[in-house]
């Protein structure tokens, strides 16, 4: 069963992606401000299963109900397994790297407009923050709590009388849920958190938010206090890859999104990337991957 057609502001179907494959065996519904799956389904494979990067548009949250699989997450590599849950903001960037046959997960995703409105315009930052992610490993109290949470949200989505009020009221008391759980794992000692883990990881934030416009070392360098020989033998220990390696391959995710998925011109990528010149971003693209960006791109 798909979305009902009724209150609108809930139930319009917008997304071309969702409406090409949206299923009547009752797995999911889609509207243009909320998405909720009951499964992965045909839906993923087509979505994140080509290996290019994808960026997302809204906040999602998922919790993996069989087998595992590996993404990245904003250039981290991440494992889920059964009873993982995830929490990742809008714009963040991410890739399938594998996943087992038996692979399934539920997923809510909603979009920053309807985030807003369901928080009552005050949304706790670290879902406000850009291309960021969380990681749960819930107890099996605090598992049933949050299934209990997205169970009572899918009946009122398909109810025979849908109300927006209580929708809203259900996906406020889950994101308080869900920020209650985050705050207390952040409040947990990080054990084997170093120094040097602790600069890489600000190192890779910073890049996620400002390699589009800053492609040297030196600016993440300044940013972080530290110098540019500094940054880089620490990022290099700690990662087995130079700092700007890990720029070079946040600025190729984001080629190859714009590529893939808007009909920019190379010429205006390039120049919204920064690049000195359109040659010069043909030659980084080529460097990297082998290929033209109109190769690339057909």
């Amino acid at each position: 069963m798909v979305a009902k057609q009724g209150n609108q502001s809930v139930t319009k179907l917008t997304d071309n992606f969702w409406q090409e494959h949206r299923s009547d065996s009752g797995f999911q519904y889609v509207s243009e401000r909320l998405i909720q799956t009951r499964g992965v389904g045909e839906g993923y494979s087509v979505q994140f299963g080509s290996g290019d990067p994808f960026q997302l548009k809204n906040l999602h949250i998922a919790l993996v109900k069989s087998g595992s699989v590996d993404i990245s997450v904003n250039l981290l590599p991440r494992h889920y397994e059964a009873g993982d849950m995830m929490v990742i903001t809008p714009d963040s960037i991410m890739t399938q790297q594998g996943r087992s046959p038996d692979f399934d997960m539920q997923i809510i995703q909603l979009s920053p407009a309807f985030l807003a409105d369901v928080m009552h315009g005050e949304v706790p930052p670290l879902f406000l923050h850009r291309m960021q992610d969380f990681t749960l490993l819930p107890s099996d109290a605090d598992q049933a709590a949050y299934t209990f949470l997205s169970d009572s949200l899918w009946a009122l989505l398909h109810a025979e009388t849908l109300s927006d009020e209580a929708i809203r009221a259900c996906c406020e008391s889950l994101l308080h849920y869900l920020r209650t759980l985050i705050l207390f794992q952040q409040s947990r000692p990080l054990v084997g958190q170093t120094r040097s883990l602790s600069v890489f990881n600000k190192f890779i934030a910073l890049v996620n938010v400002h390699c589009e416009q800053h492609h040297g070392v030196e600016f993440y360098a300044g940013e972080i206090g530290l110098s540019r020989e500094h940054l880089s033998k620490m990022i290099s220990a700690q990662s087995g890859k130079t700092a700007s390696s890990w720029i070079d391959e946040a600025m190729l995710s984001r080629i190859k999104i714009l590529l893939r998925h808007s009909d920019l011109t190379s010429a205006e990528i390039s120049d919204r990337l920064n690049f000195p010149a359109p040659s010069h971003f043909t030659r980084f693209f080529k460097r990297l991957t082998g290929l033209t960006p109109k190769a690339y791109r057909h």
